[in-house]
């Protein structure tokens, strides 16, 4: 692929392990950034206030769409002429989008991708707003992820940094035995969009890893880590119709069309160990 591709998000936490994956693979990029400027994300871009012109999508022949403005205060009016305006300015290239499970209401997990979404948050409608107009003006691939976790040019994710600073202090942590994911390292996040954009895979796809709980997530991942695991404690979720209690992920296409084995969460931790400085 001799063209570059235009990552909008570049700077987050899934867009620079993106940039860096399509990097690994020979692929040139350019990137956006909304606040903080870092490598691979050179070009400022508001979703909502600035007019898409701003965007260097001359010579882009893939967009890969890593920005959350799904979690916003903006009115659904002003999303979806944001939106708008993007799918105008992006017409004739592909569109990778990197959407989340959370446009499923997770009752019942083990969702696959023949699945119609029924989200029950605000923001879950908006993941499924955004797939659907994607999906109705471009050609592309729509992928599905849950709770991304990780190393990212050496960040650990936000949800794993505080349960191990929780540790360092001493405290005892606890978290839900009977609330299941299907967490995917952001690595493995990023080596699946890098395979989507190079092998030109259409539709929607799920990126599956084993149902784990939330509670043996965060304890696997701290004796990765090498730090006091056992007060890592199980508690159970409260009833609460907002929680989503299952939200796991299977597969009809990943196997096929992406083909890598996504690492467990002991050995994709383990392998960020040295990145992370522990």
């Amino acid at each position: 692929m001799s063209a570059p591709v235009l990552v909008v998000g570049a700077s987050g936490y899934l867009g620079r392990s993106v940039v860096d994956a399509l990097r690994e693979r020979g692929v040139s990029t350019v990137g956006t950034y909304h606040r903080n400027r870092r490598p691979g994300a050179s070009v400022g871009y508001d979703f909502f206030e600035d007019d898409p012109t701003v965007l260097p999508l001359e010579g882009c022949e893939t967009v890969v769409f890593a920005a959350h403005v799904e979690r916003t205060s903006h009115d659904r009016e002003r999303f979806d002429a944001a939106l708008s305006r993007l799918l105008r300015a992006c017409t004739g290239t592909r569109f990778v989008y990197a959407s989340s499970v959370g446009v499923f209401d997770g009752e019942t997990g083990g969702y696959v991708e023949s699945d119609p979404p029924n989200p029950k948050s605000r923001y879950g409608r908006r993941l499924a707003a955004f797939e659907r107009r994607v999906a109705d003006a471009l050609d592309g691939c729509i992928l599905r992820f849950d709770y991304l976790f990780g190393s990212s040019r050496g960040t650990l994710d936000d949800r794993l940094a505080h349960t191990r600073e929780r540790l360092r202090a001493g405290e005892t942590v606890e978290y839900y035995a009977d609330m299941f994911k299907s967490p995917v390292a952001v690595s493995d996040a990023a080596r699946t969009v890098a395979t989507v954009v190079s092998e030109e895979v259409d539709g929607v796809v799920h990126v599956p890893t084993p149902r784990t709980s939330v509670f043996a997530f965060h304890r696997a991942a701290m004796a990765a880590l090498g730090l006091p695991y056992r007060r890592v404690r199980p508690t159970t979720m409260p009833d609460d119709p907002v929680l989503h209690r299952d939200t796991s992920l299977r597969s009809e296409r990943f196997a096929e069309h992406v083909g890598f084995r996504p690492r467990s969460v002991r050995r994709a931790m383990q392998d960020a160990r040295t990145a992370l400085r522990v």
